[in-house]
């Protein structure tokens, strides 16, 4: 019985002794697991912040700046490579049922959603430095033109992607005054964006911004023409025309496309053709003239 007990008191010993060792292993293991993925993911945040401080700290001639961002962009695709091996790390631990980690503070969600800042930053960061570039290049329009077309821009782009779809870019339009039936505007899209399925680029809105003000423009130009050979009357007739030295052809040409004029009149043309160039004028002119130009 003596020789039982001591051979019973050596087996618990043993077990023991053995539950010790695996206990160790597995907490070393554990420690290995939280060091392993600790260290990558302590190593990527710095890269990530890294990112962020050159970023923000941009400076100078705009070329140059677009120089760096893009060679910033270029370093963001290992990151996601490296941030793929930070996941099967992150997956191993979850598979030791490790919940705490002591060697850092960052989550794989959190690097996931820290990488995401990043990549918009630079993204961001890229279109308004192109941006920048289109602008400076558009000298026929004021600052506060500019300033206005890619504000609206930039509030319409709700993806971010630097380009408008066709419902933005409607809505951009509409934003500036610019409103065009269904159709009408289906066709402006596919114009501008050079084709369907496309997408209106930075450049591409601002100079269809170009053209549309340039037309109304002339359009404000000719109706004060018009307005002027009218002496300020609601129409203008041929004698009008010939008097203010508009070559025949034109002249010819108005006369068979003018709407005729059927309100008042002055007594000395009561028996003359007599046109409206106001409503001629309305479709060339966002807003419906009167003969005073408001």
């Amino acid at each position: 019985l003596a020789a039982l007990d001591s051979a019973w008191a050596g087996l618990m010993q043993a077990e023991k002794e053995r539950s010790r060792i695996i206990n160790e292993t597995i907490r070393d293991i554990k420690n290995a697991l939280r060091r392993n993925f600790a260290d990558k993911a302590n190593d990527f945040a710095l890269a990530l912040h890294t990112l962020s401080v050159s970023i923000s700290g941009l400076e100078g001639e705009v070329e140059d700046q677009r120089e760096h961002i893009t060679k910033i962009s270029e370093s963001v695709p290992p990151l996601d490579e490296y941030l793929t091996i930070i996941g099967r790390l992150d997956e191993q631990c979850e598979e030791a049922n490790i919940e705490e980690n002591d060697f850092t503070t960052y989550t794989y969600d959190e690097l996931v959603y820290e990488l995401g800042l990043v990549k918009s930053s630079v993204q961001k960061k890229l279109a308004f430095l192109e941006n920048q570039m289109v602008a400076r290049s558009m000298t026929n329009l004021t600052p506060i033109q500019l300033e206005e077309f890619e504000s609206v821009f930039r509030h319409f782009d709700r993806g971010g992607s630097n380009s408008l779809q066709e419902l933005e870019f409607s809505a951009a339009l509409a934003s500036l005054g610019l409103v065009y039936d269904e159709d009408e505007m289906h066709e402006r899209f596919l114009e501008v964006s050079n084709g369907p399925g496309g997408t209106v680029s930075f450049e591409q809105f601002i100079r269809f911004m170009v053209e549309v003000t340039e037309d109304q423009y002339t359009a404000e130009q000719v109706f004060e023409s018009f307005r002027e050979v009218a002496d300020g009357k609601p129409y203008v007739t041929e004698l009008d025309l010939r008097h203010s030295l508009i070559p025949d052809e034109l002249i010819e040409d108005l006369v068979r496309t003018m709407p005729q004029h059927n309100g008042p009149d002055l007594q000395e043309d009561r028996d003359l053709e007599k046109y409206d160039y106001i409503t001629f004028m309305q479709k060339y002119m966002g807003a419906a003239p009167n003969a005073n130009g408001e």
